[in-house]
């Protein structure tokens, strides 16, 4: 018999749907048969008599194997009712269920551990490909030190890698191919706000097609996430003509242009360095002109900001970088590039403009 109850029990936890619903109906027949038994022949052996909530209450603290002890059977019929629906049915139903439950939660954790788990959350950051551990993390530090997005879930995707190398608190991983709508898919994509895709490896030649594969991808499961794509060299710019509103960030050429200008011009770096990380007062922002003040020069418009500690470096528009603000006039989709301590949305850099404007005006 005993042989029998444990095989029953492993099959019920291999098919977990049918053995929690089993068990269920165990644990409620067998509560309901207590107490049932105990309010029938206990009920007048107690001041005052019991009621049937009483009764339930003392079947539910039996096989939880709490026993408060304010209750007890008196009578035989009473004691037979609880050693056959708590004690033989109860207690083995109860505690099976608590093993599954263990079990389900250890394996929920191994399964994020391993990255076979599925992410549930909306507005994080994607970041797709594990190049080093170092990389990721110094990658996830500096996003999520910025104020608008601390705190935020961050997934990261990779084939690369068995298990996470580093535990931090809102950090998920998802093993799988970049390639694959599965990975994403579980990376819950379509609620994700950004996507980072870097490239996987230096040494492959492949690597920038396999970034644009998967910014393709990325973006035909959620048109409306911003992505930020690496591309290690500038000519295959063109593997990204599919998708639209890309970012491509060519981070060879950056550091090899960083590394010329600190040997040209010493101290370059340090500048460079402070204005692109989050973890100095005074980084690099940007703010897209939404409905700019009319007939305002960027000249003025550069005068202006800096009253107020905004340092207006260039503009973006249309793809093109404009460094030199003389002649240059604010237009609606100008993307401008300022040094600040915080990012300025659109209405408070308008009123910040609004007396340039006023000045051109004149």
């Amino acid at each position: 018999m005993y042989h029998s109850l444990s095989r029953i029990i492993r099959k019920l936890r291999r098919r977990r749907q049918l053995g929690v619903t089993f068990l269920v109906a165990v644990l409620v027949g067998s509560l309901a048969g207590n107490t049932l038994v105990f309010y029938v022949f206990d009920r007048l052996h107690h001041d005052p008599p019991l009621t049937p909530w009483d009764s339930l209450w003392y079947s539910i603290i039996s096989v939880t194997t709490i026993g408060y002890g304010d209750f007890s059977a008196e009578t035989a019929g009473a004691r037979i009712g609880t050693l056959i629906f708590i004690i033989f049915i109860g207690l083995a139903a109860f505690t099976t269920a608590v093993g599954m439950v263990v079990e389900w939660i250890v394996e929920l954790r191994q399964k994020e551990r391993t990255g076979m788990g599925r992410v549930t959350s909306k507005g994080h950051l994607i970041i797709v490909n594990f190049p080093n551990e170092s990389r990721i993390r110094q990658i996830v530090d500096e996003f999520c030190i910025d104020r608008r997005h601390r705190g935020m879930e961050v997934v990261v995707i990779s084939n690369e890698i068995e298990l996470l190398p580093f535990q931090i608190d809102n950090v998920s991983f998802i093993r799988g191919s970049p390639l694959e709508q599965d990975s994403y898919e579980r990376a819950d994509v379509s609620h994700a706000s950004q996507a980072i895709i870097l490239s996987a490896s230096y040494d492959d030649p492949r690597s920038d097609s396999l970034v644009a594969s998967a910014a393709f991808v990325v973006q035909r499961l959620n048109p409306d996430i911003s992505i930020v794509a690496e591309v290690l060299d500038p000519n295959h710019s063109v593997l990204f003509d599919l998708t639209t509103g890309v970012s491509l960030v060519y981070t060879l050429s950056v550091a090899n242009n960083l590394l010329v200008q600190e040997a040209q011009d010493h101290g370059v770096h340090l500048l460079a360095q402070a204005i692109t990380s989050n973890e100095i007062e005074g980084t690099l922002a940007s703010t897209v002109a939404e409905s700019p003040q009319p007939r305002t020069s960027y000249v003025t418009a550069a005068k202006a900001l800096l009253d107020h500690g905004v340092n207006l470096v260039g503009v973006v528009r249309g793809g093109s970088v404009i460094t030199s603000l003389s002649g240059e006039s604010l237009e609606r989709g100008d993307s401008l590039v300022y040094i600040s301590t915080s990012q300025l949305g659109w209405s408070e850099m308008s009123s910040m403009l609004a007396d340039a404007a006023r000045a051109d005006g004149r």
